[in-house]
């Protein structure tokens, strides 16, 4: 009996060992089936290896300032590629301890960590992620993951597999890691290392410290979990996991470790999106002026190079510490000029007596227009708009949440004051700083490309071709009122009504005198002024009327200030441009600048000009730039008011640099009321005193206010004659910037008895 037990104990033991190697072969024979089917592409085509050895992601196109300093991109995904040499080697190590200590043993594939997932997954039917390669990884982030069903974790992790494993006999370890770190998602539309380094800690990813690199290899694991911004604890607690790991895998010593768990999360994030960050204005002209240069330049196979997907390089001309300085100097002015305009609307009742232009803007708000698609009766509908409720409204600020009406938040946007502000350098027109409003994000509309009526900016062209029809600066011209008979009886007002005494050309200028600006128009011919001005660049319509000297014209900042380049330039005109190279990534040269300028007036009529536009700032309309700000080096310039100061303008310039400011409301309706307040030398020139101010106290660049003109101011002449106690007062005030009043030729006799 005993042996029969004993054979039959025997015969089940053998039976349970074929079972179970049948069962493994058929579990490797499904494995094997399995395999070949992903393979083979019964769940979806695997990608060949010339396919693999092309990858390609969109790559942000990047612009950069002339000093070399990150500006913005264009992209579909937010992402900047790094070489493996410009990555810290603590970010690499941290990388491969936390994520895949065994990356440089294995081909692709854990195999340990694959089979637990596809035994869990296939056999308990678990949907156990994790185990993954960085190599996986990788995959998953080159071609994303697709449902199947139930199998979709065992075909997605034998498809990554497949593909790891074939990459890796095509790429190297060190190429594998930053095709890695290259397309990796750091939540919030970053993508890449080197993108991600630049947003969370203004740096980049060689010169990231340890302590930094172990927040963005933690937030790998979950961008939004361990976000530092949402949830620092969280985030410091990863990070400290992060440097753990690498110490535990020998890469930094435990002295080290403690030293890094000792430090403070320290961000310095900073987001560039096109609606904040610096130059935004800029930015958008910058973009549509490449989609168009692109669109006429095709590569050599016939296609054509993306903006958003290609990676360019964009080299403009802005210099980032004066595109700094210039938004600085609006947006300071603007906070101080905001609340007197307020009170002034408030004031004069200025809604009320435009209430039909309120509503009509009101109506074409998406908020109106959402409303009315609920069918309202009018009372309700007149109820909805006047009911405060929590809105987000704009300030100079940035946005605010506030209890307010929706008739209230459009009034609230249009009694904002706007500015435009661009900077060039005369001598080559390249364009240093461009402010086209005071928030891109309130408002999109560029007034520096914006048309508005140009004041008494206009009348340096008038005085130019009365320099060119054979006037002087010292030559005198009645005040005397004049009523122009042929022009509907137009008669020309003087600020303060006066109309005595005779004023220099170069009086006329520096103290803006209409009666005189409109005399010599009238004498040069308002059809001479008009050719002066075509030539000089304007090739908008202008008014054949003798207004035509005050500035009734509607133009660009821009454009006005591409009027004023050969004045600053000795007679050199250049069309003032911001674009100097486009780069494809490859480093290839796409478009380089060539400068062109051309003479557009005589060297010595400039040489008048700007010597009678620094009579402007001596003791003209502009005195306020020495008497309040106390700018003592030579700048010469001009200001311009428009009829109910709805347009303030100053334009001035120095040996080194023009610049030119516009402020006023988008509607012309919403302005202030008193010329105190109103007009240029009050609302505009302060911003470009504020800029000069902040140029000044900068050590790398106040040699851009710290010079002379190459020639000598040779104007001499009093610029108003009649009243002597005038004189008396004008000489002593003005005797060091004037001489006492002596030519130059009795200045050198005056020198020689000494």
């Amino acid at each position: 009996m005993i042996p029969q037990t004993h054979n039959c104990g025997h015969y089940q033991l053998k039976l349970i060992g074929v079972l179970l190697l049948g069962g493994l072969l058929l579990c490797f024979l499904g494995l094997y089936l399995f395999y070949n089917a992903v393979s083979g592409g019964y769940y979806g085509e695997i990608p060949s290896d010339k396919e693999l050895s092309h990858i390609k992601n969109y790559q942000a196109s990047e612009v950069y300032s002339v000093d070399s300093v990150l500006l913005g991109r264009y992209y579909v995904e937010n992402r900047s590629e790094v070489k493996f040499e410009e990555v810290s080697p603590f970010l690499i190590n941290a990388l491969i301890a936390t994520e895949d200590a065994r990356f440089y043993k294995h081909k692709g594939i854990d195999q340990r960590s694959l089979m637990r997932v596809l035994f869990k997954s296939i056999l308990l039917g678990q949907k156990k992620g994790g185990g993954s390669t960085l190599s996986q990884q990788l995959v998953k982030n080159l071609f994303g993951r697709k449902n199947y069903g139930l199998l979709t974790m065992p075909v997605t992790k034998m498809k990554e597999s497949i593909i790891a494993n074939r990459m890796e006999h095509i790429y190297t370890k060190e190429e594998m890691l930053i095709l890695y770190l290259n397309t990796v998602s750091f939540g919030e539309d970053t993508y890449g290392i080197g993108t991600a380094c630049e947003r969370f800690f203004s740096t980049n990813a060689k010169d990231i410290q340890p302590e930094e690199a172990a927040v963005l290899v933690g937030m790998l694991k979950s961008p939004t979990y361990y976000h530092p911004i949402k949830h620092p604890e969280r985030s410091k607690r990863r990070r400290n996991t992060v440097i753990n790991q690498t110490q535990i895998n020998g890469y930094i010593s435990e002295e080290e470790e403690e030293k890094l768990l000792e430090k403070p999360l320290n961000l310095r994030y900073q987001k560039l999106t096109n609606k904040n960050g610096v130059a935004t204005h800029f930015r958008e002209e910058l973009r549509l002026y490449l989609d168009r240069w692109l669109a006429q330049h095709p590569k050599e196979d016939s296609s054509y190079f993306s903006l958003y997907k290609d990676g360019l390089v964009i080299y403009t001309s802005i210099h980032s510490k004066m595109q700094q300085y210039a938004e600085e100097a609006v947006r300071e002015h603007l906070s101080e000029m905001q609340p007197l305009l307020n009170r002034d609307l408030v004031r004069n009742k200025t809604f009320s007596k435009n209430k039909k232009a309120v509503l009509k803007i009101l109506k074409q708000s998406a908020s109106h227009q959402k409303l009315m698609t609920k069918g309202l009766s009018a009372e309700h509908l007149r109820k909805a708009i006047t009911t405060p409720e929590y809105r987000s409204i704009h300030t100079l600020e940035g946005e605010v949440d506030s209890m307010i009406s929706l008739l209230d938040s459009v009034k609230h946007h249009l009694s904002m004051l706007q500015a435009g502000f661009m900077v060039i350098n005369p001598s080559n027109g390249r364009i240093k700083a461009w402010v086209g409003g005071a928030s891109y994000e309130q408002n999109q509309y560029d007034h520096i490309l914006s048309k508005r009526q140009v004041g008494s900016i206009f009348k340096p062209i008038v005085y130019t071709q009365a320099l060119i029809d054979a006037h002087t600066p010292c030559d005198y011209i009645s005040n005397q009122k004049v009523t122009y008979t042929q022009y509907d009886d137009w008669s020309p007002k003087n600020s303060g009504n006066n109309y005595e005494g005779k004023y220099s050309v170069a009086g006329g200028l520096a103290n803006s005198v209409n009666t005189i600006s409109v005399k010599l128009c009238v004498e040069m011919g308002i059809d001479n002024v008009i050719n002066l001005a075509n030539h000089l660049g304007i090739k908008d319509s202008l008014p054949r009327v003798p207004s035509l000297a005050l500035g009734v014209a509607e133009l660009s900042l821009k454009k006005i200030l591409e009027v004023y380049t050969p004045f600053a330039n000795q007679g050199i005109q250049i069309t003032p441009h911001y674009l100097l190279s486009v780069k494809d990534k490859s480093g290839k040269e796409l478009f380089l600048l060539k400068e062109n300028g051309k003479e557009v007036l005589d060297e010595e009529v400039t040489q008048d000009i700007t010597n009678m536009l620094r009579g402007v700032v001596e003791y003209g309309t502009a005195n306020r730039l020495k008497s309040k700000y106390g700018i003592r080096y030579p700048v010469a310039g001009k200001t311009g008011t428009t009829q109910n100061q709805q347009d303030a303008w100053f334009v001035g310039y120095t040996p080194s640099w023009l610049g030119g400011v516009w402020v006023g409301a988008d509607y012309p309706f919403v302005h202030f009321s008193s010329v105190k307040n109103g007009q240029g030398a009050s609302a505009a020139l302060p911003v470009w005193a504020k800029f000069y101010k902040k140029l000044e106290n900068d050590k790398e660049l106040k040699y851009l206010v710290y010079s002379n003109f190459s020639f000598p101011n040779t104007i001499d002449c009093i610029p108003y004659k009649e009243d002597n106690l005038f004189l008396k007062i004008f000489k002593k005030k003005n005797k060091k910037e004037r001489g006492d009043g002596l030519s130059r030729k009795k200045r050198r006799r005056k020198r020689k008895k000494k």
